[in-house]
């Protein structure tokens, strides 16, 4: 059996076609190489050079086995570059998901610094609704998602990376434009673009009304946070929403804080019995550094 030193040291010969030769290419001195070359020998049983003259001609059976070190050579040089390109993160897909809020304010920032750490990695970027989460990630469809809600699943874990206020976005020429604040209370009257109590946003926005004392009067309800803001630039009322979605430059509205408003989570989710490879390890550290850069921009305290 020969060793990888002893397989570098025969091709080196090969190559050179003298000791000394194979000595300089490996940086190493010739009378250990001669040496080498002696108990390689002894080794397989059968001679690999023919040293008479003062020259080394290689037997037959050193032809042969050149042929087969040739090949090992190429499949170790195939072997580093593949390594290398596992390390570079090229040609690799990496699917994440997330929900719409998170979707179109956080994810981007995210992949934008995965893609430059990892310049040929290829992405597919998945917008998720609640029902899609669970299959999503058990059924190994992508590595991880992030969603303003926890999941509890056996085989999902959720990490909380961060938190987002709720705020209340109004036309540009709304009465409030110019206010920085309101009060729960004074949006009884107006027309409330809103969500389902089931709904993520819907809880949230049910328990601020609780803890108020208030009734919720709905005037139209939607699905997304993203289609509340779209109503609002069209005047068709006023909606309250997470920070996040608010401060995706809405365009025709306004944003106001909401005195003794309530709070959305942000979690990372992944599958339990997956491996976690050098991309979703990256993808997660800067998930947690980008929640809190936005948190911090949107002065959340």
């Amino acid at each position: 059996m020969l060793n990888l030193r002893q397989i570098e040291v025969f091709r080196a010969v090969m190559i050179a076609k003298t000791v000394s030769g194979a000595a300089r290419m490996l940086h190493t001195s010739q009378p250990g190489l001669s040496r080498m070359l002696r108990h390689m020998e002894d080794r397989l049983g059968f001679l690999l050079f023919d040293r008479s003259g003062g020259r080394l001609v290689p037997t037959r059976e050193a032809k042969m086995l050149f042929e087969e070190v040739e090949r090992i050579h190429k499949a170790l040089a195939d072997l580093d570059h593949f390594s290398a390109s596992l390390a570079r993160g090229e040609d690799e897909l990496f699917r994440i998901g997330a929900s719409p809020s998170l979707g179109h304010s956080i994810v981007p920032k995210i992949l934008k610094d995965l893609t430059e750490r990892f310049p040929r990695l290829l992405l597919q970027f998945d917008i998720l609704s609640v029902e899609q989460v669970v299959d999503y990630l058990v059924m190994h469809v992508g590595a991880c998602t992030l969603t303003l809600f926890p999941i509890d699943h056996p085989n999902i874990v959720s990490e909380r990376i961060g938190r987002t206020e709720m705020v209340c976005v109004v036309p540009a020429d709304h009465a409030w434009a110019d206010r920085s604040t309101i009060r729960l209370d004074e949006l009884i009257d107006q027309p409330l673009i809103s969500f389902q109590d089931e709904t993520p946003h819907g809880q949230v926005i049910a328990q601020m009304y609780a803890r108020a004392g208030l009734k919720r009067k709905v005037a139209t309800y939607v699905r997304f946070a993203e289609t509340a803001c779209a109503f609002v630039r069209s005047g068709f009322g006023i909606t309250i929403v997470d920070a996040f979605t608010a401060d995706q430059g809405i365009g025709n509205a306004r944003t106001l804080r909401i005195t003794s408003t309530g709070e959305m989570q942000v979690f990372l989710h992944r599958n339990r019995h997956s491996a976690h490879s050098r991309i979703s390890k990256q993808f997660a550290c800067e998930a947690r550094r980008q929640v809190k850069l936005s948190v911090d921009a949107l002065n959340i305290g």
